[in-house]
């Protein structure tokens, strides 16, 4: 993907989430491909992906379900010719694979739980007698896929710990550092706490959910709290953003338009829209204000 004379001016972009925690991602590679300079126009599309008004893919009947929903939402998103499409959700990078447009995609496609796992497995190798907290939502824990994946690069399981913060993303869209949210997080973190071994050092706290980061500073207080000074936080996000931006040579125009927009399936609440801006606003004022403006449409993929 690196680029090449000739390559076309114009890049297109999709970042799929299952709610506003990939925008924090979406942030990042506008301001970075606006530095960097590598295109004359860049279309970054945020598509949520969230099903229902009051349901998400964790409420969903069952594995088949999800797999069947997701795989809706990303042949809608291949209607919108992008050049690349970014997993932005441990969730839904699980269920990929599964998907019937896996085995058949045109364009490249990237997860982040494969982000994590390589920043894991890094720093477990460096530090033999570190331990790893994954934190995640219900289906990203349940299925152990970041467990899986460093137990067959070699990783002893003992080593990785599951921790579910059930409803925590939810409950960060509607404010960050609200009081709600330091609770839920001081509480998952005392029960993880609990799981790790008193001679682990360091203790690397993985954020197997993107919409972590938006709390970061609750989670290092808490887990400081709880666990002490020798806990590392390890995210993804900026790993994925990263990477991307890393494939593109800097300089080649001299100014790069970039546009991007946010789409829905569903409506959501102004003061989530509202928190969730402010928290994206230094890093990437076009990505707020396209939040602000996002555009809701029942029919942007069947469920």
């Amino acid at each position: 993907m690196k680029t090449q004379p000739g390559q076309p001016e114009t890049l297109a972009i999709v970042i799929v989430d299952s709610g506003m925690g990939g925008l924090s991602i979406c942030a990042e590679i506008a301001s970075g491909l606006s530095e960097k300079r590598s295109f004359r126009q860049v279309v970054l599309t945020y598509f949520n992906a969230w099903p229902e008004q009051n349901r998400g893919y964790n409420a969903l009947p069952g594995m088949a379900d999800r797999i069947r929903v997701f795989n809706s939402a990303l042949l809608a998103i291949e209607g919108l010719a992008p050049d690349i499409i970014l997993i932005a959700c441990n969730t839904l990078s699980i269920l990929y694979p599964q998907t019937p447009f896996a085995a058949a995609a045109r364009v490249p496609v990237m997860g982040i739980i494969d982000f994590g796992v390589e920043m894991v497995y890094e720093q477990l190798q460096r530090y033999p007698e570190s331990q790893a907290i994954i934190l995640g939502t219900l289906t990203t824990v349940e299925t152990r896929t970041h467990a899986i994946a460093l137990i067959n690069k070699g990783i002893a399981s003992e080593r990785i710990i599951g921790q579910p913060c059930d409803q925590l993303a939810t409950k960060i869209e509607s404010g960050p550092e609200s009081a709600v949210v330091s609770q839920m997080i001081d509480r998952f973190i005392r029960e993880a706490a609990g799981k790790v071994r008193p001679q682990a050092t360091p203790v690397f706290a993985v954020f197997g959910c993107t919409h972590y980061g938006y709390s970061r500073g609750l989670f290092e207080a808490s887990l400081k709290r709880h666990i002490g000074e020798q806990i590392r936080i390890i995210n993804p996000n900026t790993a994925m953003s990263h990477h991307l931006l890393d494939q593109y040579r800097s300089g080649v125009v001299a100014e790069t338009d970039v546009q991007v927009r946010v789409v829905s399936r569903i409506i959501w609440r102004d003061e989530m829209v509202n928190a969730i801006a402010a928290s994206l606003l230094a890093m990437s004022p076009p990505t707020a204000e396209a939040l602000r403006n996002y555009r809701p449409d029942p029919d942007l993929f069947a469920v």
